[in-house]
């Protein structure tokens, strides 16, 4: 049980830090007052960029911060100026949409506050315009702190040959610490300790993130695109609430205003999330929200699945195949339907669909039991047990993915087919590494790359097989799967030519201690027309 406070007192005096130095926990792990959190940057558009940083008082009062942008990293050539506030509204973070910025180019930024102290300077860009023939884009999901150390963002901040991150959501955890994990890793502490579900504690828990100097370091670097996923909100998000909301926690809707007010002031994220940004000729990135906005409630296989094999025949020619279950919502589809085919008439080349979750098919194999390891708790059992009667019954596992809507997913891969779109689709949430080709009809429509996540544990948590067994196995049973990895920690590029697409997956060799090793990587390259990928 919490305590009652008086919430608009207790907002106004933990703005810009107000609070915060007499929280000891707090100030050990950002600064009192100044710039606490570095730079960022998001939200690119043609000669526009929107341009991140926070900034805490000793008293709350706001302030107003210079803002300069300069054609080189030593700040002598400044090209554009602006101004920011940083207040109680929004916790000390403070942004400004710049504009009338070149096309294309590599710039730098920093804040000034009105005694004179200086933010540190990042780098962005704004969205090229005209012919382009090369992109390079680095895709991360999936930061849980407590779980292990940074280092695939710091691995990709480290790099020359990124233009722009995309993260695609799970950015946060909400659950208390000691949750998951249950053991917390040493230094990897989270804030508040509690389950967040006020302003306050999504604030903290983003400021307690965002300390970590890897997760700074690709913000200063790159520009990112960022779309929300479940834990920005809660377990499994739906339109209407979440698994992990329950009734005596309050009112959803309420919890998840908050959540959203707090994903905005940290990632500069747009009020509509679904975008189209255009890289020239070359390349139309289409975010989507399958999470939040229009997502129909999931399906409860379990309850199927106490019905035997009856109820699961029951599920699988019922409401599963339902016309009407959406993930997108109609607003959403008929913006897809609208944007994909105008790319494709506007000459792009591709379309990149970023999105939250994996969106082909993942069938439990028969074989799946032998590979839970001999301490293997009665959840990864029951999980295991319920996903191979689920496969014997056509039916796939993973019911929060876009296997638990086939309708929809039918409609989206139409939509792609019927624009003649050159379509690859990204996807996080799983926190596996995948490779899907999809098709409508028989024919080729896309190809789909799963990005593994950056610290939160995949298959290797329950299964304790060797892992090339496991992938045998789940390719086997998986139509459309080409390639899975369920074991190791990372993210992946994928860099765009006029004539393909490659996507490298990179593995980093531990989240234990910090490092920049790394292990055997994978490839998989998509010919332009071909519309599905082959491993490299």
């Amino acid at each position: 049980m919490r305590p009652a406070i008086d919430r608009r007192a207790f907002l106004t005096a933990t703005a810009a830090g107000l609070i915060l130095p007499v929280r000891p926990a707090l100030a050990r792990m950002w600064a009192p007052s100044g710039f606490t959190h570095n730079v960022a940057s998001g939200h690119p558009g043609p000669a526009a960029v929107t341009l991140w940083t926070r900034y805490a008082t000793a008293t709350g009062v706001a302030v107003t911060l210079k803002v300069e942008v300069a054609e080189d990293s030593g700040m002598s050539r400044i090209i554009a100026r602006g101004e920011a506030v940083a207040g109680a509204e929004t916790w000390g973070t403070a942004q400004v949409r710049m504009t009338g910025l070149p096309d294309g180019r590599w710039l730098w930024f920093r804040f000034t506050a009105p005694d004179g102290t200086q933010s540190p300077v990042g780098r962005t860009r704004t969205l090229p315009a005209g012919k382009l023939d090369q992109l390079k884009l680095a895709v991360v999901s999936c930061s849980n702190r407590p779980f292990g150390q940074f280092n695939a963002y710091a691995h990709a901040a480290a790099r020359d040959d990124i233009d722009l991150v995309i993260h695609l959501g799970d950015y946060i955890y909400e659950y208390a610490q000691g949750t998951y994990p249950t053991a917390v890793m040493p230094g990897r502490e989270i804030l508040p300790t509690n389950e967040i579900m006020m302003i306050d504690d999504y604030r903290q828990r983003y400021a307690s993130y965002r300390a970590d100097p890897a997760l700074q370091a690709i913000h200063a670097r790159f520009p990112m695109i960022a779309i929300w996923d479940d834990h920005e909100f809660a377990n499994d998000t739906w339109k209407g609430g979440a698994e992990n909301h329950q009734a005596n926690e309050g009112d959803w809707m309420m919890r998840r205003d908050a959540a959203l007010k707090a994903h905005r002031e940290w990632l500069m994220t747009p009020e509509r999330p679904w975008q189209r940004y255009d890289f020239g000729n070359l390349l139309s990135i289409l975010t989507l929200d399958t999470r939040m906005s229009g997502r129909d409630k999931q399906l409860d296989l379990g309850n199927a699945m106490r019905g035997g094999a009856d109820g699961l025949k029951a599920f699988a020619s019922g409401e599963w195949q339902s016309p009407t279950r959406t993930l997108l919502g109609t607003e959403q589809e008929a913006w897809f339907a609208s944007e994909i085919a105008s790319s494709v008439k506007s000459g792009q080349r591709w379309q990149l669909v970023a999105q939250q979750v994996v969106m082909g098919d993942i069938f439990t194999p028969k074989q799946a039991a032998e590979w839970l390891g001999p301490d293997a708790d009665a959840r990864a059992i029951g999980y295991v047990r319920g996903g191979i009667a689920a496969a014997q019954a056509g039916i796939p596992g993973a019911q929060d993915m876009w296997s638990g809507y086939p309708q929809a997913r039918r409609r989206l891969l139409k939509t792609m087919a019927d624009a003649g779109a050159n379509s690859i689709v990204i996807s996080g949430d799983s926190h596996n590494a995948w490779a899907f080709n999809h098709s409508f009809d028989g024919k080729p429509v896309a190809a789909e790359f799963g990005v593994q996540s950056v610290t939160s544990p995949g298959y290797e948590q329950a299964l304790k097989a060797d892992p090339a067994v496991i992938r045998a196995g789940v390719i086997a049973s998986s139509p459309g799967l080409a390639w899975c990895d369920t074991s190791r920690r990372g993210y992946l590029t994928l860099s765009f030519s006029p004539a393909e697409t490659r996507c490298d997956w990179v593995f980093m060799d531990t989240i234990q201690t910090v490092s920049m090793a790394t292990t055997t990587p994978q490839a998989a390259v998509v010919r332009h027309g071909k519309r599905q990928m082959t491993l490299a």
